[in-house]
């Protein structure tokens, strides 16, 4: 297996193979996005949108997909988010007499104002995620899409040791084919998958965090989480948290999709694909909002949503995966578990957007 051509397995590196096809691009009726929102500068959404929908009605003649953008407010400056249907629709209404598409497009914003308590973005996906749940069946969600973001700069500066930000419409192309996707794509020799084993040994003593990007944490609340109420529940670490907190377990005992970086996308109906994942997220969101930033919950739970939502690998591609890899990431710390491999050059999607 020395000479396998890893480039025709990048897709399946990456996490952009099309594992179980559930919609196709043509098929979504509605592009959802949830926006966990402090006071960011969010005007490149709407930017992004339009590329979307101008890129959209080059390829296909069925109409744009609805928008709705659910902004997640929690630190009381509502008067500074965009009006992102204004906005959107003016720019298009630019290309009006040249051989631009200037239609409208329908653009629904619904503002929720949260609680903050100086915590992460995840338990703000939980809130809507479940909410979702209460309001939606599986049938009605089955034409819809999910892109939760946050209102972090998508700067060079807050991608840790990944290659780029996913643009929206790429993220909007493989969540309409069915999948999970990430909203960071990594280098090449670093896969989205991990060693399941070594992920649930993750744990951290402690942990300051004095910025968000959007600035709503002052370091002074930051240490106020970093004590002994950091991993108060006294968790031996990951598999140790979702062995007691869940009636759920990892859905691959070999390989697991991780997306770090709090943006990812994802077919609406993958809320309804687990019986047992509506009451494993109320508790989640239990604990997430008896936390804060700086205790130990928000790190796991940017651990598991992919392996809460995501498709899981059939053996065949598992064993491909397993035969890339060099290496994993095996030191306690931040992408542990991640698998690694020096074979695979190329894994740049030829999907332009």
């Amino acid at each position: 297996m020395a000479n396998m051509n890893t480039d025709e397995h990048a897709a399946l590196w990456s996490g952009e193979k099309q594992r179980n096809p559930a919609l196709e691009l043509e098929q979504v009726q509605q592009i959802e996005i949830a926006l966990a929102y402090c006071n960011g500068d969010v005007s490149w959404l709407a930017n992004e949108l339009v590329y979307y929908v101008k890129k959209y009605r080059m390829e296909t003649d069925q109409e744009v997909p609805r928008f709705k953008i659910t902004v997640l407010s929690k630190c009381g400056n509502e008067d500074s988010i965009p009006d992102f249907a204004k906005d959107m629709n003016e720019e298009l209404q630019l290309g009006a007499g040249t051989t631009s598409d200037s239609r409208t497009v329908n653009v629904q914003v619904d503002i929720i104002i949260l609680v903050n308590n100086g915590g992460l973005a995840h338990m703000h996906y939980i809130d809507y995620i479940n909410q979702y749940i209460e309001k939606n069946t599986a049938a009605t969600a089955e034409n819809s899409i999910v892109i939760f973001l946050t209102d972090s700069p998508r700067t060079k500066k807050f991608l840790h040791e990944s290659l780029r930000w996913r643009k929206i419409s790429e993220m909007i192309y493989y969540a309409s084919l069915g999948e999970f996707i990430c909203g960071i794509k990594n280098r090449c020799t670093t896969s989205v998958f991990h060693d399941v084993d070594v992920l649930k040994k993750y744990i951290l003593a402690n942990y300051i965090r004095t910025s968000t990007g959007g600035g709503d944490q002052t370091a002074a609340a930051a240490a106020a989480g970093s004590g002994e109420d950091f991993n108060a529940s006294k968790y031996k670490n990951l598999g140790d948290f979702v062995e007691k907190e869940f009636d759920w377990s990892f859905p691959d005992d070999d390989l697991i999709e991780v997306c770090y970086g709090g943006t990812f996308a994802v077919p609406a109906s993958r809320f309804f694909s687990d019986p047992k994942l509506e009451k494993d997220l109320k508790r989640f969101e239990q604990i997430l909002y008896t936390s804060t930033a700086n205790s130990i919950a928000p790190h796991f739970a940017e651990r598991l949503w992919a392996a809460f939502l995501a498709n899981p690998l059939n053996k065949d591609d598992s064993s491909t995966v397993l035969r890339i890899m060099d290496t994993f990431a095996g030191k306690n710390g931040s992408y542990m578990g991640t698998l690694k491999s020096r074979k695979m050059k190329h894994c740049e999607s030829n999907l332009k957007f």
